[in-house]
């Protein structure tokens, strides 16, 4: 394992991206760190978890990816810190709703990193438990070591669309830097219910509909709303050279639905 990964909302304006960066090479210092994002907006669990959702897959197997949004840990709120083994992967952080949204399905592993009377008491858990532990798995200790197995009572809770034979009813649980709106309805669901059909999306109202999936954003003319199903694999609603989720206020858990005819 070569690679440690920071996703986090410091926005590199304190001490903190530069701490954990010492840690990590004073202890692993062949180590390469990438930040994939140090500019997360604050707490926003969502716009952590599709942002390592879309770079992850590109790394290869043994990467570790440290996530550092929502990181007060606590017992009392089942937001502990877990290492997570996926596709060969590690992820670690104590945010689990966004490993909800970052994960289709259930991990391979998960293993709670640290327990006891010490949990609520580290200000900076991102240094003190997460990095601590990267670090302790990049320099080869098993995943088994570094805590309690809680694979079976780690239940990832996917926000799945609700379907019938005619229609597909989901939510839209992103919104990105450019002001798309990305939706929870997967290409493999909309082929599965589509069955070739023709259909209408309709996101908020009647006043927002399409009839067509498009592969690039400049297929339709500027301004006009389009669909396409982006590079996770997920519909994403937008307009052609203008900001769709500010135009229409559309914002997360707003219903996307979709009959088929």
């Amino acid at each position: 394992m070569s690679i440690i990964t920071l996703t986090t909302d410091w926005r590199n304006d304190d001490f903190y991206v530069g701490a954990m960066k010492g840690l990590i090479l004073s202890q692993c210092p062949d180590a390469t760190i990438v930040d994939i994002t140090n500019k997360i907006e604050g707490f926003k669990s969502a716009q952590a978890a599709f942002t390592l959702r879309g770079a992850s897959k590109y790394f290869p197997e043994g990467t570790i990816h440290i996530v550092g949004v929502n990181s007060e840990v606590s017992e009392k709120k089942e937001n502990y810190p877990v290492c997570i083994r996926h596709h060969g992967q590690y992820f670690i952080g104590a945010d689990k709703p966004a490993f909800n949204l970052m994960f289709d399905q259930q991990p391979e592993k998960v293993y709670m990193l640290y327990s006891g009377n010490g949990v609520e008491q580290s200000t900076f858990p991102e240094l003190t438990i997460f990095a601590r532990a990267a670090c302790l798995l990049y320099n080869g200790m098993p995943i088994e070591d570094l805590g309690d197995d809680i694979t079976d009572d780690y239940q990832i809770l996917n926000l799945q669309p609700s379907i019938s034979d005619d229609s597909i009813i989901g939510d839209v649980v992103y919104i990105d830097s450019f002001s798309n709106a990305i939706t929870n309805i997967s290409r493999r669901l909309f082929l599965q219910v589509a069955k070739n059909r023709r259909f209408t999306i309709q996101i908020k109202s009647s006043q927002y509909t399409v009839d067509h999936i498009n592969n690039t954003y400049s297929e339709v003319e500027d301004g006009r709303l389009v669909a396409i199903f982006n590079s996770l694999g997920l519909l994403e609603i937008a307009m052609n050279q203008a900001r769709f989720a500010e135009h229409a206020a559309i914002d997360t858990k707003t219903n996307v639905i979709i009959n088929f005819f």
